[in-house]
Order: structure tokens, then sequence, then C-alpha cells
């Protein structure tokens, strides 16, 4: 009779299969949650941007309706009573405002001052103040815009 051969195994190469499966386990849930977060990261970032865009467009209706109302508010021998299209200049202005905005309460004073101006004198002297109001309120609502889109990247 002839002597058997026997093979034996080392038992650390059945762990190989093990290891090599947990590594390959381990690597697509890892580029899971990575994708994962990059497409929540990706969603947030067109969300913020869709807001600053809108936000853009308020802007320059804020500052189309105040350069409009200036004009109106400055026009020699404008009745100020008999034009409506300053009164509405006046209201879309209140309308696109925040009332809880700082300058508010500041900026309606001066939309008044310029309704109840009658000579000249009185509309120019309404016009320094209000100019600087709506400067103020376009820098920060400019400088709100730049931080959301900053924020976006």
């Amino acid at each position: 009779m002839g002597a058997q051969a026997t093979s034996t195994v080392p038992t650390w190469t059945l762990a190989i299969p093990i290891v090599a499966a947990f590594i390959a386990f381990t690597g697509v849930a890892l580029t899971l949650v990575l994708s994962w977060r990059n497409a929540n990261r990706q969603l947030r970032s067109a969300h913020t941007l869709k807001i600053a865009e809108m936000r853009q467009e308020w802007i320059n209706s804020l500052r189309d309706s105040m350069s409009k109302f200036q004009s109106y508010g400055v026009t020699p021998g404008l009745s100020h009573t008999s034009e409506r299209e300053f009164y509405e200049c006046g209201t879309r202005i209140e309308l696109l405002m925040n009332p809880k905005d700082p300058d508010y309460e500041e900026l309606q004073n001066c939309l008044y001052d310029f309704l109840s101006a009658d000579e000249l004198v009185d509309k120019y002297g309404a016009n320094p103040r209000f100019v600087a109001i709506c400067q103020r309120i376009l820098k920060r609502e400019w400088d709100t815009l730049k931080r959301e889109i900053a924020s976006a990247g």
C-alpha cells in the first residue's frame, strides 16, 4: 500500500476571502456615504443659489422702484397729490421692504416727506436723506447676497 498524501491548508488562507469581502464591502459603503454627502451638498448649493437669484431680482426691483420714486419726488412742477404713479412707486417700495428692517421706519418717513412736499425746496430737501437710506438698504442687501453666494460654494 502506498502512502497517502495529505495536504493541509493553513488556516490563515481560509481568512483571505473573508478579509477580501470585508474590504470590498467597506469600499462600497464608503463610496455610498461619500456620494450621498456630495449629492446633499450639491442640492443645498443649488437651493442657496436659487434663493440668491431671487434676492437679486428683489434688489433690482427695489432699486428700480426707489429710483423711480426719487425721480418723481424731485421733478419740478409735478404735483405729487395728482400723480398716481408716484403713489404706486411709494407703495411698491413699502411692499418690497421688510417692516422689520432697521431702516424701514426712516425710509417710510422719507417717502411721506416726499409725498407732502409741495415746494421745490421741500422736494430737494427730502432727497439727500432718501438717497442715503436707499443706499444703506441696498448695500446691506447686496452684502447679504454676496454672503449667500459665497456660502453656496
